[in-house]
């Protein structure tokens, strides 16, 4: 059984995982967001020979092939062009909370493990690195921004480490803020910088506390921006495109920043917050509209439907552009796959879902269940 602190962690990872940066290079300008007419996702749910509670976050190399992170001890390949999979075994005593990929390589993000496991794709070999912190706590980084460094969040030791894919050398980026380190982040090119996300972890409650800039160029922090406490007098975002949408993870809204005035928008209210779901996970961005993790979660032990809190099988879907949110559900008979994960990559969405259903018809989170991928792009004949 897992431990209410690991859930928490866990569910912290799926509030910290946004989108990458393989993604988001690719998103539409603002005037193209308003005018190009966005059909709704088709989707198609591929069947791996797979098992666990949940798969964790996931980069697509340059080939295609996308890596996969898990608490066994073990990464797995995915090809999402037909549906096999690969597993290696680490060599090293971790949990993967994430695979970043880069060139050649495949770097694996350990959380507390305190080396940096790098994958060698071309001669199949594994390598640690020393991270440049003296403690390291890394669950989560950036996708290679200008294709070659890696921004790794360092939760406990450093606050940013600065990756080099080329030298594979760290350098510390000083935190000059007075609040906790941040969790997680996003490389955002069309402002050539790093947003980072802090948030207030105590007990379980998820509270936001901000953002900070960190300059790419010149590998500084430039500004922090205090989550808003006076929602009443926020007007609505103007430009999507210059827009991020932060979830007020256990309060039911999604939170607009524009990243080019530098200021909070209006909090909008997600239909079915407290029904159907009470917790709002971190988003990545696909073809301008934001996608987010869904759980039950309401800050206690028993989600907001009576029973033991989990992840939902299905996510949230925000249109920016014409500001109408949505509700994916993924449908397999006989399942309920619960959902945590998501990507953006090669100009396709895709999500792992786990499935929790009994023999009974009860859900339980914690059941090693049967893997499956939920993508818009359709196996090959």
């Amino acid at each position: 059984m897992i431990g209410y602190r690991c859930r928490l962690a866990a569910l912290f990872t799926c509030l910290a995982a946004f989108g990458s940066a393989q993604a988001q290079a690719k998103e539409p300008t603002p005037a193209k967001m308003s005018q190009k007419k966005r059909p709704n996702m088709k989707m198609h749910v591929v069947p791996v020979p797979l098992h666990s509670y949940r798969l964790l976050s996931m980069s697509m190399d340059e080939d295609g092939f996308i890596w996969v992170g898990s608490i066994h001890r073990m990464v797995h390949r995915y090809d999402p062009h037909t549906g096999d999979t690969f597993t290696l075994n680490l060599p090293y005593k971790a949990t993967v909370s994430a695979c970043i990929c880069s060139g050649k390589k495949v770097y694996m993000l350990g959380q507390t493990y305190p080396r940096l496991i790098v994958y060698h794709r071309d001669s199949e070999r594994f390598e640690e690195m020393a991270y440049p912190s003296p403690d390291p706590d890394v669950w989560y980084g950036t996708g290679a921004a200008e294709g070659r460094y890696l921004y790794l969040f360092d939760r406990k030791g450093a606050g940013i480490v600065k990756w080099d894919t080329a030298s594979d050398s760290g350098t510390v980026i000083p935190y000059p803020y007075r609040t906790p380190f941040p969790g997680s982040g996003r490389y955002e090119p069309r402002d050539k910088a790093v947003w980072c996300y802090i948030w207030d972890m105590q007990g379980g409650q998820y509270v936001p506390l901000g953002l900070a800039r960190l300059d790419a160029a010149t590998d500084k922090f430039t500004g922090y921006y205090p989550f808003p406490s006076d929602a009443e007098k926020l007007e609505p975002y103007a430009d999507p495109g210059n827009t991020l949408f932060i979830p007020y993870t256990l309060k039911g809204h999604l939170v607009p920043f524009d990243f080019k005035a530098k200021q909070w928008g209006q909090f909008m209210s997600v239909p079915g917050f407290g029904e159907r779901f009470a917790f709002i996970g971190g988003s990545i961005m696909h073809d301008g509209r934001s996608y987010h993790s869904l759980s039950t979660y309401d800050g206690t032990e028993t989600g907001c439907d009576g029973k033991p809190y989990h992840f939902l099988n299905a996510i949230l879907e925000f249109d920016p552009a014409v500001r109408k949110f949505r509700f994916l559900a993924l449908e397999k008979k006989g399942a309920y796959c619960q959902i945590a994960y998501m990507l953006s990559a090669g100009g396709h969405f895709y999500a792992t879902g786990s499935n929790i259903r009994e023999p009974d018809g009860s859900l339980n989170r914690d059941r090693a269940g049967e893997i499956v991928f939920w993508q818009t792009r359709p196996l090959k004949k």
